[in-house]
C-alpha cells in the first residue's frame, strides 16, 4: 500500500454501523491520491453482533472513551453529530475540524414477516407489543423525538421491554424476535436484509440525524486526514452512502 510522507497511514475509527459505505468510499480514495486509510471499527461489547441489553454496568460505554483510550487514530466517525459535539467538549475532537457527510432517516424496524403487523408508530403502542430501544449511540432518545410529535410517549413507554446496547444489539434483537418493534434507520436494512425489515415512516414524523467525521486532538496525519475528510463529502464519495440508504445533504 501507498503510505504518506513519513511511513504512515490515514488512521479513522468508525462506529460499526456506518462502517460499510466508509470502506468503500476509502478504497477509492485511496486509488485516487495513494494515500493509504487504515479503518479501525468499534470493538466494545456493545458492537458484537449479539443482541446484548444493557444494564447500569454496560449500558455506559462510551464511544469516544475507545478512541481517547488508544490515542492513534487520526479521524472519527459517528453516527449522530451530539457525539462529536461531546468530542469537542471533551478535547478529543479538534473545534471546527468537522464534516457531515450524510444523514440516516429513522424508521421502524421488525423481524423478518412483521409477525406483530407493525405499519406505523401508533401500532407501537397497542397493548401487549413489545418495543426495543437504544440507551447508547446514535440511537439514544430518538423514540422521545418522534413519540413526543404525536402525544404518545406515555404509551410507547409503557411497551418497551428492551434497552439494547446500541445499533448492533438492537438490531439483533429484532432479527431474532426477541421484540415486536424497534426504533432504528432506514439504513439497517443492509445490515441483516434476511432477517429484518424496515417500515418507513412518514416525513413529517421522521428524525435524521448526521453521519459525521471530525479531526481529532491527537492526529498525527493531520493534512492527509483532512483530504480524506474532505473527500467523504464529494459527490462521489457520499454515493456509497446513498447506496447503504443515508440521505445526502443538498450542497
Amino acid at each position: 500500500m501507498t503510505q504518506n510522507s513519513d511511513g504512515g497511514p490515514v488512521r479513522v475509527f468508525s462506529a460499526r454501523a456506518c462502517a460499510a459505505p466508509l470502506e468503500k468510499a476509502a478504497e477509492l480514495f485511496e486509488q485516487q491520491s495513494g494515500i493509504h486509510v487504515e479503518i479501525s471499527v468499534c470493538s466494545r461489547h456493545c458492537a458484537a453482533p449479539v443482541a446484548e441489553e444493557a444494564t447500569g454496568e454496560t449500558g455506559g460505554d462510551d464511544f469516544l472513551l475507545e478512541i481517547s483510550d488508544e490515542g492513534i487514530h487520526d479521524l472519527a466517525i459517528g453516527g449522530a453529530e451530539y457525539l462529536l459535539d461531546d468530542g469537542e467538549i471533551r478535547g478529543i475532537v479538534q473545534k471546527g475540524q468537522r464534516r457531515t457527510i450524510g444523514c440516516r432517516t429513522s424508521a421502524i424496524i421488525v423481524p423478518a414477516g412483521n409477525p406483530a403487523n407493525i405499519r406505523c408508530i401508533e401500532d407501537m403502542a397497542r397493548p401487549g407489543v413489545r418495543v426495543a430501544v437504544s440507551v447508547i449511540d446514535c440511537l439514544k432518545g430518538l423514540w422521545e423525538d418522534i413519540t413526543g410529535r404525536l402525544g404518545l410517549v406515555d404509551k410507547i413507554r409503557r411497551n418497551i421491554c428492551y434497552y439494547a446496547n446500541g445499533c448492533v444489539a438492537i438490531v439483533e434483537a429484532v432479527a431474532t424476535a426477541q421484540v415486536d418493534a424497534a426504533f432504528g434507520w432506514t439504513a439497517f436494512q443492509h445490515l441483516e436484509p434476511d432477517r429484518i425489515e424496515v417500515i418507513e415512516i412518514p416525513p413529517e414524523q421522521q428524525v435524521l440525524r448526521g453521519t459525521c467525521v471530525g479531526l481529532l486532538s491527537f492526529a498525527k496525519q493531520t493534512e492527509a486526514a483532512k483530504q480524506f475528510m474532505d473527500f467523504l463529502t464529494t459527490a462521489e464519495a457520499r454515493a456509497f452512502y446513498r447506496e447503504h440508504g443515508w440521505v445526502i445533504p443538498k450542497d
